[in-house]
């Protein structure tokens, strides 16, 4: 149970029913994580916006960007974004089992030595921004990102250290079509049944 009062999308009203229309307009309803936020309407809003762009800004693909979200919230230890961000995946044809293994550190065959790359960067700016070295950044220059991909890797993560930080303080359930997706954050991925 969440630690706060979820608003019920039915029953908003002024600013936060409009924030919630916007979010219902794209997913088709209004997850937990809004429901729970939506105490500070305008931050929602804005946290919305910023979701928005930051998937679609840049050159990186969203399949991709999707992979450094999973992989982020499963680093933090978000059980909800790390399912969130599984289904997905899911719904980009990826299996159950290969979303397990790219969240819990293997490499991924249906991605490029160049995105397994920034994968892996991506996870150590999740685990701790503050150890991100110079060898780092140019190792994903060596491997064919640019400066401004760097930046884009780094903001993904941002936004979901963000998210998810959210979702597991305020202990958003998770969504029904979200149970039983296969993650348990600070379970060891391989004790999962």
């Amino acid at each position: 149970m969440a630690r706060v009062k979820l608003i019920d999308p039915d029953k908003a009203t002024g600013r936060t029913q409009e924030v919630f229309e916007r979010v219902k307009a794209y997913y088709h309803m209004v997850p937990g994580l809004q429901k729970g936020l939506a105490h500070l309407p305008e931050t929602t809003d804005a946290l919305w916006t910023l979701s928005l762009m930051t998937a679609s800004e840049g050159n990186i693909r969203e399949e991709l960007k999707r992979v450094f979200f999973a992989v982020t919230a499963h680093e933090v230890e978000c059980e909800y974004c790390t399912a969130a961000h599984m289904m997905a995946l899911l719904g980009k044809q990826w299996s159950q089992a290969e979303c397990v293994e790219v969240i819990s550190g293997s490499h991924s065959p249906r991605l490029s030595d160049k995105d397994n790359a920034a994968v892996d960067f991506a996870r150590q700016v999740a685990r701790r921004p503050a150890g991100v070295t110079d060898a780092m950044t140019d190792a994903m220059r060596a491997a064919g990102w640019t400066d401004a991909e760097i930046v884009e890797v780094v903001a993904a993560v941002a936004l979901m250290r963000y998210t998810s930080t959210v979702a597991s303080a305020l202990d958003v359930p998770l969504e029904a079509a979200m149970e039983g997706i296969g993650v348990s954050c600070g379970v060891p991925l391989d004790k999962l049944g």
